[in-house]
């Protein structure tokens, strides 16, 4: 029986080979959408999950008190993982590491060879706790002693060839002012793409303290650290919340924050805060192109059931001599399963081999390294997908066949299909086209977004500045580095500053008073310590005052304060006014105009600018527009002679820029590419729809053709069915857009407005791509002869 309906399934597909070549096209583009889109989500879904603690793995975070709001964050003091272990029995294990992203650039260096490296200051059980795989060296002594290091695979290979020629070897590290000895104790296995931390070494957080004395920020609750800890076995999380309660209170006399645990595997899909409350992240993108993947493979299924339903008048004779046979309604429905599951077979096949075609540059669009590996998990994938979408797809075509009178279809008679059916198949075409609009809409949004965030006045200018670390000489002597530096060809302008302004890695600090203070708010402002000229180089604005001077010799105790610092404030004309900052008198010597240092997602926070020279680490320089190349090769051989052994690594403002939105920007890059599948495939079923009608019109047509009507009144006739089809879906799909897009906006603090222009526009789209599938079968129809029709009836 199986080998008999294989045999009628491939003469159907050998007899009908133009359905069977636009259901491939459907089917195949519509699987590899789906297919990429699963890639992806699976590599986002199994971020930092790889950890063999991942279920007793969390992260301390900090509920704060900011003026009317509360803050989350993950800073914590330095000594919260210390009294967690000893206070709470449930606690197994505590690490505490430096914050991963303030350290710019560490030089490593063995014999005569120096190479810039990342690495972070951890807590000695950090192997024990972190799943990564040690090449070398035992994990409970790798970091027991202030003196020792942990290489990668990656750094060993640089500066030994071998790993394995690494162990015991004396490295020097230096970091800012900052040098040490070191042994190397261990090699590990270099980080996975999927961890959210990466580094090339690390070092015992016992050096941290050598290198750094005790601050408040390490004997407060918070501070720029980072907790982790591992709950014993049977622990439950939300009973130790219950437990943090009153846990800084005791510990700290802090009335005003709250701790709690997060896991540690959740941070990268659900770090998103609002208020205190856990309120999304990147989740949001992995559920928004899960929906996608759905519907694109929902459409390609419908354009199967349409086109197999557009054929069905071909058919009749052959289901009506297969019942008379004997043939009855489930061996039918058998066969024209079987169908769709074999055409999305091959159609599966196909999508692999344009998934491997597509992937390399959908790697380089979403920043992955995604593989198609044929493991277990993938196949079980694959087998579902394809079974899903043979269901699916072949189900009411199955229903619809089978159900035809044998005695009618042996006569040559098509069922009637009652409105309800008529509607059923209509529907599926309308949905088609709302979720296109829905899509194209999208797009369109997305793309005004992003080029509105390129082009916003973000009150200085991103533009053709260059920011590299100080290292050696340059660091020793910052003042003599940066007026030579200034005196090359193409370099407009030069400072230095502690951090990166953009997405800033330091933490904002809640230590700032000032009369009429309400000492119940602990608002947090971002304090960035700068030199000379930065605010220039930078090319901020200034409201009010000034910026730092060497003609005022009292500038080293004054700071310039943003807007919204001022507002926060409430100060009136703030110039020339005290405040303390860390308990220290501080005089306002300007008010710098607002500005973005943090992403459009946010308002803007209180800023402050110290002037502390010694503190600066980051060289930030404007080059000359058009002569970019040059200036910066100029400048590479200047710090290579002024700095010898050091390398000159450097990096654009404007990428850290673009870097803040790279989420964003892969979600209208993406949507772009799914918007014109999801069109096409939806043609496709307009197309089959198109020739159902024609087909069950045809008689209808030549009798109107008898009795005069021109191929125009045809054409007419068949185009105002479909437009009312497409009427409705723009009808249902403007809504719906309009609330999906202006969700997405709702996250951004600054946006662009819904023009009505913006609905208008995808309607135009859909409905000129629609009419013009369209018009290939309504001429078509309209050029029949109806003598020919007639004399078939």
């Amino acid at each position: 029986m199986f080998r008999y309906n294989f045999q009628v399934i491939l003469r159907t597909f050998k007899r009908f080979r133009s359905t069977l070549i636009i259901n491939l096209i459907g089917l195949s583009t519509g699987l590899a959408g789906a297919l990429l889109i699963y890639l992806w989500v699976m590599d986002e879904l199994h971020f930092d999950k790889f950890h063999q603690l991942d279920n007793r793995l969390y992260q301390v975070m900090v509920n704060e008190k900011n003026a009317d709001k509360v803050i989350t964050t993950e800073g914590t003091g330095g000594t919260v993982g210390d009294r967690l272990l000893k206070q709470v029995p449930e606690v197994e294990k505590t690490i505490t590491t430096a914050p991963a992203d303030w350290f710019q650039k560490f030089n490593v260096t063995y014999n005569d060879n120096t190479v810039s490296a990342k690495g972070n200051f951890v807590g000695s059980d950090y192997f024990n706790v972190f799943s990564y795989k040690l090449i070398q060296g035992n994990k409970n002594e790798v970091l027991n002693s202030p003196g020792n290091v942990v290489v990668s695979r990656r750094l060993a290979e640089k500066l030994f060839t071998s790993a394995g020629n690494a162990m015991g070897k004396v490295l020097q590290w230096k970091w800012q002012a900052f040098a040490k000895p070191c042994t190397i104790t261990g090699v590990y296995e270099d980080m996975p793409h999927n961890s959210a931390y990466r580094f090339d070494f690390v070092l015992p957080f016992s050096a941290w303290k050598e290198i750094m004395p005790a601050t408040d920020e390490q004997v407060t609750s918070t501070g720029p650290f980072t907790t982790f800890v591992v709950l014993k076995e049977g622990a439950d999380p939300e009973r130790f919340n219950g437990k943090m309660a009153g846990f800084l209170e005791s510990n700290y006399k802090d009335v005003t924050s709250g701790m709690f645990i997060r896991k540690y595997s959740d941070a990268y899909l659900h770090g998103k805060y609002d208020n205190g409350v856990q309120v999304g992240g990147r989740i949001e993108y992995v559920r928004l192109f899960s929906l996608i993947a759905i519907f694109i493979l929902l459409i390609a299924c419908i354009n199967f059931m349409n086109l197999s339903t557009a054929r069905a008048s071909t058919r009749m004779k052959e289901i009506g001599v297969r019942k008379a046979l004997g043939a009855n309604r489930y061996t039918l429905i058998t066969q024209f399963m079987g169908e769709s599951v074999l055409i999305v077979f091959i159609s599966m096949i196909l999508a692999i081999m344009i998934v491997l075609l597509l992937l390399p540059q959908f790697n380089i669009m979403s920043g992955k390294h995604l593989t198609l590996q044929l493991d277990m998990q993938l196949l079980l994938s694959i087998v579902g997908i394809t079974l899903f979408t043979g269901i699916i797809s072949g189900s009411y075509p199955a229903l619809y066949l089978s159900g035809f009178d044998p005695v009618a279809t042996l006569k040559g008679k098509l069922i009637h299909t009652s409105l309800g059916e008529l509607w059923a198949r209509r529907g599926l075409v309308i949905f088609q086209f709302t979720i296109s609009v829905v899509f194209i809409v999208a797009v369109i949004i997305f793309y005004n977004q992003i080029d509105f965030i390129q082009h916003k006045n973000l009150g200085y200018n991103k533009d053709n500045v260059i920011y590299f670390e100080m290292e050696g000489k340059a660091m020793d002597g910052k003042d003599a580095f940066l007026a030579e530096l200034k005196g090359i060809n193409g370099v407009e302008n030069a400072s230095s500053i502690q951090q990166k302004i953009l997405m800033p890695s330091f933490m904002p600090g809640s230590d700032v008073q000032w009369d009429g203070k309400n000492d119940d708010n602990r608002i947090r402002f971002f304090e960035l310590p700068v030199n000379y000229g930065l605010i220039e180089t930078l090319g901020i604005q200034m409201a009010a005052g000034r910026a730092f001077s060497r003609d005022y010799g009292t500038d080293t105790s004054g700071v310039v304060l943003n807007e919204a610092a001022v507002k926060t404030m409430g100060i009136q004309d703030p110039v020339g006014k005290t405040i303390y900052v860390r308990k220290k008198a501080a005089r306002i010597i300007g008010v710098a105009k607002n500005f973005h240092f943090n992403s459009l997602h946010e308002e803007i926070k209180p800023f402050i600018f110290k002037l502390s020279p010694e503190e600066t680490m980051l060289v930030m320089a404007r080059l000359r527009r058009g002569d970019e190349t040059a200036t910066i090769q100029r400048i590479a051989g200047f710090y290579q002679q002024y700095n010898s052994g050091y390398s000159f690594d450097f990096k654009f403002l404007d990428s850290d820029y673009q870097q803040q939105y790279a989420a964003e920007r892969l979600v209208s890059v993406l949507s772009r590419y799914f918007a014109i599948l999801a069109i096409v495939i939806s043609c496709l079923g307009l197309f089959g729809l198109a020739a159902f009608t024609a087909e069950r019109r045809i008689k209808e047509i030549a009798i109107r053709k008898v009795l005069g009507a021109t191929e125009g009144n045809i054409i007419y006739l068949l185009s105002a069915d479909f437009t009312r089809i497409l009427l409705i879906s723009i009808v249902i799909a403007i809504p719906a857009s309009y609330f999906f897009t202006r969700s997405w906006l709702n996250d951004f603090a600054y946006r662009i407005h819904l023009s009505p222009w913006y609905f208008v526009g995808a309607a135009f789209v859909a409905v000129a791509t629609a009419w013009l599938t369209i018009g290939l079968q309504t001429i078509r129809a309209s050029k029949i002869n109806p003598l020919k029709c007639m004399k078939d009836a």
